[in-house]
């Protein structure tokens, strides 16, 4: 099986490279290449659609885009460039050039804004709260069409809070810097009674894998995460022991623009595939705490 990964040097990506060139034939590609990684530098989509024309591609992956909801509100033409407009020229050269292969396409829980219940579902409605979440819908909603107008094989993936070893951003990688700051109290965002379904950077990788083989592409969506609720107080409680915090966490109260609440995924549609996480929240942040503390020194 031949695999193309496109946006191979982000956090995801890279773990999708590392995962399946120990099974199959891949190729990955990047605005940043990497060549102790074999990955490959594209400057602009023309050499990508080049790549796609001459190579005979069984699956390609698109792990490219912008995960920044704040930055999707301060610029969201870019925002829309990099998660929807970008998937549209992929799914028009498959069309083109390959269409026999499958594209999975990685979308976020973001589309659902706050759900009216928990556990959301895929068929629950969606409500952007940000540029961000919009673009991952429109892209979602792109691949549903291409399916059905050019029968065309693609799936699109809502991922919720992804993380693990490489991910020098966000939430933990946060937690980790302020623990370590030797201050008496650290202050976060929010009440602490916010909630997130957390989920560890082997166990996404692995469900990609899965879907490769059962998963229905014909514009399907499915959701991505633990199917566990972790509230944010008692969550970085549990990592402040890990790193041998003794300080108080505080809350501000307040709340980013452009963030839910409170998510729970339902995850039956992915597990009736054969997919479950292995990794238990305490473990990955373990195993998360050790890859920071060892990059740092």
């Amino acid at each position: 099986m031949k695999l193309l990964i496109i946006g191979a040097s982000g956090f995801i990506g890279n773990a999708t490279l590392d995962y399946f060139s120990k099974k199959y034939t891949v190729t990955g590609i990047d605005a940043i290449g990497n060549v102790e990684k074999n990955i490959l530098q594209i400057n602009g989509f023309k050499e990508v659609e080049e790549l796609i024309s001459k190579n005979k591609f069984d699956v390609i992956i698109n792990c490219a885009g912008s995960s920044n909801v704040l930055q999707s509100f301060n610029d969201p033409a870019l925002d829309f460039e990099l998660n929807t407009m970008l998937v549209q020229q992929i799914l028009d050269a498959i069309r083109k050039h390959l269409p026999a292969a499958k594209l999975i396409n990685l979308s976020s829980a973001a589309v659902y804004g706050n759900p009216i219940s928990l556990p959301v579902k895929e068929t629950d409605p969606t409500h952007p709260l940000s540029p961000y979440g919009l673009h991952k819908l429109l892209s979602e909603q792109l691949i549903s069409n291409y399916c059905n107008f050019y029968g065309l094989q693609g799936l699109s993936v809502r991922i919720f809070s992804a993380y693990g070893p490489q991910l020098n951003r966000q939430f933990f990688y946060d937690l980790y810097i302020k623990f370590n700051s030797g201050k008496e109290y650290i202050e976060l965002t929010g009440t602490g009674k916010e909630s997130r379904d957390f989920i560890f950077i082997s166990d996404i990788v692995e469900a990609f894998d899965v879907l490769i083989r059962k998963g229905k592409f014909t514009g399907e969506i499915y959701n991505l995460s633990s199917g566990e609720e972790s509230f944010i107080d008692t969550t970085a409680g549990l990592f402040a022991a890990i790193c041998d915090y003794k300080g108080e966490i505080r809350f501000n109260q307040q709340q980013f623009e452009g963030y839910p609440l409170n998510w729970k995924a339902a995850t039956d549609k992915i597990n009736a595939l054969g997919f479950s996480p292995k990794i238990k929240l305490d473990d990955g942040l373990n195993t998360y705490f050790n890859s920071v503390k060892n990059n740092q020194v």
